[in-house]
């Protein structure tokens, strides 16, 4: 996932492509999955950074990575 976001920072994802490209084999996964893995990435990269969350959440769209933050 953060491969897929940070391929083009600052563009804003969709969490059914976000889905798109993380699953390629047509399996079954709700789009909610994507909120979760998220979460946990936000947590990781907060640890990493400082606290600093360079994922911006844009309300009924999607994901995007601001990076440099």
């Amino acid at each position: 996932m953060l491969r897929t976001l940070a391929a083009q920072p600052g563009r804003v994802y969709s969490r059914n492509a976000v889905l798109d490209q993380l699953h390629t084999d047509g399996r079954s996964v709700t789009d909610r999955a994507v909120d979760s893995h998220v979460r946990n990435l936000r947590r990781k990269l907060a640890a990493a950074t400082d606290g600093v969350d360079p994922i911006r959440s844009v309300y009924g769209v999607g994901y995007a990575l601001e990076w440099p933050p």
